[in-house]
């Protein structure tokens, strides 16, 4: 490992705390170029989807995990974040998100295909002819005003999420940090990581984080419990 990555590591490691509700960090990007896919309809603005939604939760009960389910309700008045997807070039796009706060953050997107499931990698970048510094000692400074996707990146790192597409919703679905931190603790995998006060970053490569996602994909406890569930707007 060298020494941008232990830097990475180590700087990771004291923002984890937010970085817990959207997915598990990594070093290394999880796509190669032979697994690269165009997503057609992926391109355009989509929002949070009015509706009701049910997940099953994992509860601890009378000192018993027991599957629970949670039912959000959400109607068209509500605030909703809006997901806008450009093509950025060939297999590639930019991501600029505006959370339910209105903060706005921009991010590269490879989307690449392990046997039936599509996974994406995003990874920060700046907001396009914003003019302004897009830095970690900016975001620092102002973290009450950050985007909440962006939280997940203060250090440039990757997240990995599960992406479902039809023709009028879009499903992303983020990958759970304590279901691999159970996993390691079982040793149930071996897959490269470093451990911080406050989790797991991975450094595998790009071909080892395929395996662990194509792996766990069809595994829904491998997931948060909330996916974005999002409708086209344009």
């Amino acid at each position: 490992m060298n020494k941008h990555q232990r830097l990475a590591i180590a700087f990771t490691g004291l923002l984890l705390i937010f970085a817990g509700s959207c997915g598990i960090p990594s070093i290394h990007p999880i796509y190669t170029k032979d697994k690269l896919v165009t997503v057609k309809g992926l391109a355009g603005v989509w929002s949070d989807k009015p509706g009701e939604f049910t997940f099953n939760r994992k509860q601890t009960i009378d000192g018993q995990e027991k599957d629970a389910k949670v039912t959000i309700y959400k109607t068209e008045g509500d605030p909703s974040s809006v997901w806008q997807f450009r093509e950025d070039g060939d297999k590639r796009y930019l991501l600029i998100h505006t959370d339910t706060e209105g903060n706005s953050a921009a991010f590269k997107v490879h989307v690449i295909k392990l046997g039936s499931h599509l996974i994406m990698d995003l990874f920060p970048t700046g907001l396009p002819d914003d003019g302004k510094d897009n830095g970690v000692g900016r975001i620092l400074k102002n973290t009450e005003r950050i985007n909440s996707l962006r939280q997940a990146h203060l250090y440039p790192v990757h997240i990995f999420a599960k992406l479902e597409i039809t023709s009028n919703q879009l499903q992303i679905s983020m990958f759970d940090p304590e279901f691999l931190e159970n996993l390691l603790k079982r040793q149930q995998i071996r897959i490269k990581h470093e451990k911080t006060e406050d989790g797991y970053i991975l450094t595998a490569s790009p071909e080892e984080l395929q395996k662990f996602a194509e792996k766990y994909a069809h595994v829904e406890e491998a997931f948060l419990d909330e996916p974005a569930i999002l409708s086209k707007k344009q």
